[in-house]
């Protein structure tokens, strides 16, 4: 044999087991890779995942064929548990839970209008090319070299038999974690069962409603005459009024602009309401104060707008109000908009904005409101209004932000351009999360700011104002253990429509204390349908 030769057969078993280490290595990384971001910089082999050294002995041991078999079995069960780990990363730090398969998917074309909207159609297009190259790449490699050891096996170089079976058992008794994958899909296999039973619960809850025998001359007959407005702020959770570094000048924006409303005669009461959704999924909030069920997943908000509950935007219209929704947000058909009752929905492009947007925003807060005042406050009108507005202002990516300018000069929107492209980019901002946790606290300042110059504005003796935030933000913003609670405010010139809500305990002015009542978001419409329901109890 010549030195050559030598060589090269030195050299073909070390490339081969170079192949099957990373093959090895890319399993383990898989089966140990953590599903929350507190734990990912961890060093992915903290824990042993026993599975993996089963895997590698099972396609060692199996005739060829067999094992080549394995092979496809495994890298197909290992892309549904990166996609699953990958989609728990995503949920985790956007809403702060796990991803669950029934209620999740949509979740994917909602992402892609975020996505489209931050940074463009071409911009979301190559990140999702490169995401998906890189998915199929890390499969891809793990087949390569877990298909080495196929390889040996075909060439008759190894015979690992029972021993490499034993062995396999014998480190999966004595590894430190010993079946974290098994665990993850023993876990998502039982939440999805439970969602699926929670949701013949919901479905008997629906028919259930508390508010159904209030005689129609009682029903908010408290409120006769008096227009009503109902702002959800997004974003706008408990982190800002009490935790830094948002704190001080949220605070100090509420005491300002419950300074401003009272020279204009308007009082307040606030509380903390309890949103089912944290970092996104607006709607799911939306569709729980307005019904008062608890939605807090996709399927069980397809099934409310598929039923007959009333909601509170319907009572209204009931009663004799006019219902009217304006959704800056809403870019497409919006077919569940017919349940929640609207005599008229101004979506994105029925409110005349001409400006630029926003990146995902589509237009600035102050002028929706504006447009409230141009299209439904201050028309001539036979019936009172009940207008329902989703601000979007604060929502992420949360740059840029504009200024508070003169009602006057809102015009068609066009004078917000200049501010559409001022600062750094989301993809700049993003870089760091101290500046993402300053924008954020600069966005929920100017919602504030915004709503509380309409009111003083445009508010009137025959109008009450509900403002409330949708749901906390996402992790990044108040860290991983933050509540779900969101503040309330209510706001009247009439002091005896504020004295009716006096046995809630609320907290008077604009500032909740810590102290407040805490409801989850499901019972204000009934608390609120009977303090204004002359007769109807508490």
């Amino acid at each position: 044999m010549n030195v050559e030769a030598a060589r090269s057969g030195r050299v073909a078993p070390i490339a081969m087991g170079v192949r099957i280490a990373i093959g090895i290595l890319v399993l383990f990384s898989i089966l140990a890779m953590p599903v929350d971001l507190a734990s990912i910089r961890q060093l992915p082999f903290a824990l042993t995942p026993a599975e993996a050294f089963c895997i590698v002995a099972f396609i060692a041991i199996l005739p060829r064929s067999a094992g080549r078999w394995m092979l496809r079995v495994v890298m197909l069960l290992a892309g549904l548990m990166l996609f699953v780990k990958l989609a728990d990363l995503g949920t985790r730090a956007a809403f702060a839970r796990d991803f669950n398969p029934v209620l999740d998917l949509h979740l994917l074309r909602s992402g892609w209008h975020l996505l489209s909207g931050s940074v463009g159609r071409v911009g979301a297009i190559g990140a999702i090319a490169i995401t998906s190259a890189a998915f199929a790449g890390v499969l891809c490699l793990l087949g390569w070299g877990l298909g080495g050891i196929v390889h040996l096996r075909r060439n008759g170089r190894i015979a690992l038999g029972a021993p490499a079976l034993a062995a396999a058992i014998l480190v999966a008794v004595f590894a430190a974690d010993p079946a974290p994958a098994a665990r993850l899909v023993a876990e998502r296999t039982q939440s999805t069962a439970q969602s699926l039973r929670e949701f013949a619960a919901f479905d008997a809850l629906i028919g259930e409603d508390p508010l159904r025998n209030i005689e129609a001359g009682s029903l908010l007959s408290g409120l006769a005459g008096r227009d009503v407005v109902l702002a959800f702020v997004e974003s706008y959770g408990r982190s800002a009024v009490e935790d830094a570094p948002y704190a001080e000048e949220v605070r100090a924006r509420l005491a300002a602009v419950e300074d401003g409303i009272g020279r204009a005669g308007f009082s307040a009461r606030s509380g903390w309401l309890t949103a089912p959704t944290v970092g996104g999924q607006s709607w799911l909030s939306h569709a729980t104060l307005l019904s008062g069920l608890w939605v807090d997943g996709q399927r069980r908000y397809e099934r409310l707008v598929a039923s007959r509950r009333a909601s509170l935007n319907a009572l209204f219209r009931q009663a004799g109000w006019r219902s009217a929704a304006l959704m800056p947000a809403i870019t497409m058909a919006w077919p569940e908009g017919d349940w929640y009752g609207y005599d008229a929905i101004h979506a994105r492009d029925d409110l005349g904005y001409r400006g630029e947007p926003f990146n995902w925003v589509t237009m600035p807060d102050q002028y929706t409101l504006a447009a409230l005042q141009r299209l439904e406050l201050g028309t001539v009108r036979s019936r009172p209004l009940m207008a329902e507005l989703a601000l979007i202002s604060s929502h992420a990516p949360w740059t840029p932000i504009p200024p508070l300018l003169p009602w006057g000069d809102v015009g068609n929107g066009t004078i917000f351009t200049p501010y559409a492209s001022a600062g750094d980019p989301p993809e700049v901002v993003w870089r760091d999360p101290e500046r993402v946790r300053q924008q954020y606290a600069l966005s929920i300042d100017y919602a504030l700011e915004t709503l509380g110059s309409f009111v003083e504005t445009y508010g009137g003796d025959d109008q009450l104002f509900i403002i409330l935030g949708d749901h906390q933000p996402a992790p990044i913003i108040t860290g991983e253990s933050a509540s779900r609670d969101v503040p309330i405010h209510i706001l009247s010139r009439d002091r005896e429509l504020l004295e009716r809500l006096d046995e809630w305990g609320w907290t008077r002015g604009m500032v909740p204390s810590r102290g407040a009542p805490v409801w989850r978001m499901d019972a204000f419409r009934e608390r609120f349908v009977r303090a204004f329901s002359d007769g109807a109890g508490s």
